[in-house]
């Protein structure tokens, strides 16, 4: 597959392109090298145990950011049944759809209850 004409030619087509891509990058790249080189000076080494140092400081700051806020988010608790929290409010999650859904098969246990058989 793919030895017809026209696929050939692509081929050859890309692989000037190929070519021709390189040559732009090849002196983009030497300009960038250029420019780095008049930067160097700006540019500040550091050892990897001036990093870590820093890294650890950073998250000493952030635990104790973290503890001195008193901020309680309480875990709504849903009912398994019904699936509504203490004020009938429904989780974020469920849709119109499936709220409607909930609510008649609420309806439908409750009916059932009530109307037991006798015999």
């Amino acid at each position: 597959m793919a030895k017809s004409i026209r696929s050939k030619h692509r081929r050859k087509m890309r692989n000037i392109k190929r070519q021709h891509y390189a040559k732009k990058d090849l002196d983009k790249l030497k300009t960038l090298a250029a420019k780095s080189s008049e930067l160097g000076d700006l540019v500040t080494m550091k050892n990897v145990e001036e990093i870590k140092e820093k890294q650890k400081v950073e998250k000493v700051s952030d635990q104790t950011e973290d503890a001195t806020m008193d901020v309680d988010k309480a875990q709504k608790n849903y009912d398994k049944r019904t699936l509504q929290d203490e004020h009938g409010h429904y989780p974020p999650w469920m849709n119109q759809r499936a709220i409607k859904k909930q609510k008649a098969k609420i309806a439908k246990s409750k009916k059932k209850v009530g109307n037991k058989i006798k015999w």
